[in-house]
């Protein structure tokens, strides 16, 4: 019978206990044992996963994956003792099996800290594992933790500047020591600021075309003063790596902060040209043209952003916003437009879309979002959800429902504007008054109301044109 969904590494396992030698049991025998192991333990039977788990490894010893699952189920049947005397004895018979070694070291340091003869044991260990793989960063930093913790300092700093020795050791081994060098060493020593700069050097030297390697040397160069340096490193990484993007940002961003500007500007534009969805470019030119008050640009590249990578309400609205106040409603309204793909029910995106696509010269389709806008105010469960509907939402319906010749339904909704204009902002009421009595004009109606209106709207914004022109209209019969 076939099961489905087993593990890669089970069934790596299992392709090991089939190969086992034919003097311990038959492939087939093997195999078949295993799965039975496998089974029991997808049903729950931990106690004879178990079983099964051991038979296997006795007939496939050299098996690595069928210990750690002999170990694995020993553990979950909670004896501690017999899954450690499983990874030590294979770590004990497979002395050129790295990853079986820092494994059972692994394992002594997370069931038993406080065991001094079991840290005894995985510091011997991992000693003889320092010789037989010398300079190998998995293998040194353990062993110089587990000396850290014991409090052997001196054999730690001995390990440590042997390391300084490794004939063509890769960028690995150098980044490796970094940590180790800032644990180890004094912060305000020679030695640690000499050390550091070596590592720097040699992680440049043997893998500069690694952006994990290139960021960190740039941020050590950064963080010591020495921002040219920096710059000169991520400039080496880009030319070897004309495809690490976040690297060729971080560049633009320390020639920004170094004020070479031009440069700076080049490098993010060249980044963006490459991948238009690079975030954090877009964002450092926002902020760069925004210092330089080049307004379009800067908006440009905040509803980049937002276009990439979405974000709040609040912060569509407040770009829309100022498109609109620049008098730019089309991309105020492809904004709003994404706005509300990612927030369906907001009422506040849903009114500045209407007033957007209103300005953008779709009467129609403004008609409908208004509509919209004001059903999802009134089923919002935001208690301040009215609120979407201000004066300011109300004249834009109200000019959408004129420019489709609904006159009656404009003139409810101008009544609306001003019953709803806060005290303080005279001008936005003197508009509301100079729209309604501009209505009644048109229909050639309310010609003494009308005039009353423009009167009061004349002593809230005084000198106003289009305020006289109306007048002058409302005299003529």
């Amino acid at each position: 019978m076939r099961r489905a969904g087993l593990p890669p590494v089970l069934l790596a396992a299992l392709a090991a206990v089939a190969a086992a030698p034919a003097s311990l049991a038959t492939p087939a025998e093997n195999l078949a044992t295993y799965a039975k192991g496998v089974f029991a333990e997808l049903e729950g039977d931990l106690a004879g996963a178990r079983g099964h788990f051991e038979t296997a490894l006795a007939a496939a010893p050299d098996s690595y994956q069928v210990a750690r699952k002999t170990a694995d189920s020993q553990l979950d049947d909670d004896d501690l003792a017999a899954a450690s005397r499983t990874l030590r004895t294979f770590a004990r018979t497979h002395p050129a099996h790295l990853p079986s070694h820092l494994n059972y070291a692994d394992f002594l340091d997370l069931h038993a800290r406080n065991d001094a003869v079991a840290m005894q044991v995985a510091t011997e260990l991992l000693e003889g594992a320092n010789q037989r793989f010398a300079h190998t960063p998995s293998v040194y930093s353990r062993l110089i933790n587990l000396h850290e913790n014991a409090g052997r300092r001196e054999r730690s700093l001995e390990i440590f500047r042997s390391q300084f020795e490794a004939p063509g050791a890769g960028p690995d081994h150098w980044m490796a020591l970094a940590p180790i060098a800032k644990t180890l060493l004094p912060g305000d020593s020679e030695e640690l600021a000499t050390r550091l700069d070596t590592i720097a050097a040699k992680t440049v030297e043997t893998g500069i075309a690694i952006p994990m390697a290139a960021r960190a040397v740039a941020d050590h160069y950064r963080k010591s003063d020495r921002l040219e340096k920096a710059i000169e490193v991520l400039e080496a990484h880009v030319a070897a790596a004309p495809g690490s993007l976040e690297m060729r940002t971080r560049l633009g961003l320390l020639q920004l902060y170094a004020k070479r500007e031009g440069e700076g500007e080049r490098t993010l534009l060249d980044t963006i040209a490459i991948d238009a969805d690079q975030v954090l470019a877009h964002r450092s030119l926002a902020q760069f043209y925004a210092r330089k008050d080049d307004l379009a640009k800067s908006l440009h590249h905040r509803a980049e952003i937002l276009r990439i990578a979405g974000g709040d309400p609040h912060e569509f609205l407040d770009l829309a916003n100022t498109y609109l106040e620049n008098g730019e409603p089309h991309p105020a309204r492809l904004l709003l437009e994404k706005a509300r793909f990612e927030h369906p029910d907001d009422p506040a995106i849903a009114a500045r879309l209407a007033v957007a696509t209103l300005r953008d010269g779709d009467t129609t389709g403004a008609a409908r979002l208004f509509r919209q806008a004001e059903a999802l105010a009134k089923d919002s469960k935001d208690p301040e959800a009215a609120r979407y509907l201000d004066a300011d939402f109300q004249l834009e319906f109200a000019g959408s429902l004129r420019e489709a010749g609904d006159l009656a339904a404009a003139e409810e909704r101008l009544r609306l504007a001003a019953r709803s204009v806060p005290d303080d902002e005279h001008a936005k009421a003197a508009r509301t008054l100079r729209e309604l009595a501009r209505l009644w004009l048109d229909q050639d109606k309310n010609r003494g109301p009308a005039t009353a209106l423009l009167r009061r709207a004349e002593s809230l914004d005084p000198g106003h044109p289009e305020t006289e022109a109306l007048l002058q209209r409302a005299k003529k019969k």
